[in-house]
């Protein structure tokens, strides 16, 4: 069993595995927009993979990574306070 079907293991039985992966990715992808961390954006951030940022430029993509980020926390939240 390689690293990543041990992490998705880990992650599936744990109670709310998803929503602490889901918060912590959401909060990793909105500090590193505010942080405009050169390592998480160099590589693929003006590419023809990446569209957006192709297009529009390494700004655009931030502002992309933070709402994504800021959705990927709120789901969860609201995930983990519908649970209770």
């Amino acid at each position: 069993m390689d690293y990543l079907e041990q992490a998705q293991q880990y992650i599936s039985d744990q109670k709310h595995g998803f929503e602490y992966f889901a918060l912590v990715l959401g909060i990793l992808f909105a500090w590193s927009a505010i942080g405009n961390w050169n390592w998480f954006y160099d590589p693929p951030y003006n590419s023809v993979k990446n569209p957006i940022g192709f297009w529009f430029g390494r700004k655009a993509f931030r502002v992309t990574i933070f709402i994504f980020g800021v959705v990927l926390i709120a789901g969860a939240v609201w995930l983990l306070m519908g649970s209770k």
